[in-house]
């Protein structure tokens, strides 16, 4: 069964791309700076807080892709009466899918989904040349069933999926819970289904999305200048990022709903409860600090990432006295020091902040990519088990 011809079909098939403008365009109009505050970072938390939302909002998702394509499959823009949130690549696609949503938000019946799969090349004069399928639905957040649902799964850690049917017109959230949550009277309960329903899922009628934090858990140890730097190219990231210092007067203005900070001497308790997926970067005032902090995370000993700021002459200095307390060198070897992506040689803050949020997003890249190469030899393995006689 096919989507039937819609609006979305209509407004596609009329639709031209606007003119292209000069290079020269900006001396004819000037900018104007928009006084909208800036968008942060669109994921599964910051969905979850619109629950309380009393307008109305479109819901744009990529879903199936083949080729190449601006966004990947699960990439999300959100559209309000006054602004816009996240990118599903930009270009055209992307100027066509806000009209769209803006004719959705005053004339769609609300919690409804509809589609429109389209190839980047020619309508949308877009050289990635793929295909690409644009999931809309407009969510009104006191009778979003799934919305709902979603701020509680969110606040429990629980495991779930978002389970776009596309025949049905409609979403939910499955989950592999064995215990049924409790929610508000007359709200629906999540569906459950077996554990193995796999991490992503993409047909041209459905679209399951696994429901998991992204965000990098990063605890930065001194707002210095660096310190400070770092914050303000870290705060665009998906990251949940604490900012640790004992100096109250050295807190900086910057304030970002992904940004904590903490003005205290009690450090270690930091890196205790830190997650064993942190990311922990140390570059305080004091030589001697770094060296106590330096010592707790190694001693810690889970994390994915450990940047400490200084010269080869430091990390030297360090590791020999760390060898003292009977540290190995393949732990040893875990500390990044210098900090930053060594093809980067520049010093000035901005430059060392730029090169340090490489190089995290780098070492996420190759963990995501560890995950997936071991979940595929996973799932390899059980078609093995479950063909064998």
């Amino acid at each position: 069964m096919r989507w039937p011809v819609s609006e979305i079909t209509r407004l596609a098939r009329n639709w031209t791309p606007p003119p292209r403008r000069s290079v020269y365009f900006w001396r004819v109009k000037p900018y104007v700076h928009s006084t909208e505050p800036e968008a942060k970072m669109l994921n599964w938390q910051t969905l979850s807080t619109l629950v309380n939302a009393e307008d109305p909002f479109v819901l744009v998702t990529v879903g199936r892709v083949s080729g190449s394509s601006p966004r990947e499959t699960g990439a999300k823009m959100l559209i309000q009466s006054h602004r816009t949130l996240g990118t599903i690549g930009g270009g055209n696609l992307e100027f066509f899918a806000q009209t769209h949503a803006r004719e959705l938000l005053a004339t769609a019946p609300d919690n409804q989904l509809s589609e429109y799969t389209t190839s980047l090349v020619p309508k949308f004069d877009q050289c990635c040349g793929g295909v690409v399928q644009l999931i809309f639905e407009k969510v009104h957040p006191a009778s979003s069933t799934w919305l709902n649902q979603l701020q509680y799964v969110i606040q429990q850690n629980a495991q779930a999926w978002l389970k776009s049917d596309l025949i049905r017109g409609e979403r939910s959230l499955i989950t592999a819970t064995e215990e049924r949550p409790s929610y508000a009277e007359n709200q629906e309960e999540i569906s459950f289904q077996d554990v193995t329903v796999p991490q992503w899922h993409a047909l041209q009628h459905q679209l399951i999305e696994p429901i998991q934090s992204t965000a990098l858990p990063i605890f930065l140890f001194g707002a210095g200048h660096v310190g400070r730097a770092l914050l303000n190219q870290l705060q665009w990231l998906d990251a949940d990022i604490t900012c640790i210092d004992s100096r109250a007067e050295q807190q900086p203005a910057l304030r970002a709903d992904n940004v904590q900070y903490r003005i205290t001497d009690d450090w270690a308790s930091i890196i205790e409860h830190a997650p064993d997926h942190a990311y922990f970067l140390v570059m305080t005032h004091s030589h001697e600090l770094d060296y106590r902090l330096t010592q707790a995370i190694l001693e810690k000993g889970r994390f994915a990432y450990f940047g400490l700021i200084g010269s080869r002459t430091k990390k030297v200095r360090f590791e020999r006295q760390l060898k003292q307390h009977s540290l190995s060198d393949t732990t040893l070897a875990r500390m990044t020091c210098p900090i930053g992506l060594p093809q980067i040689t520049g010093k000035s803050p901005e430059v060392i902040a730029a090169s340090v949020t490489a190089q995290l997003l780098q070492v996420q890249s190759e963990h995501t990519q560890t995950a997936k190469s071991a979940a595929f030899e996973q799932d390899a393995h059980a078609t093995f088990l479950n063909q064998t006689p």
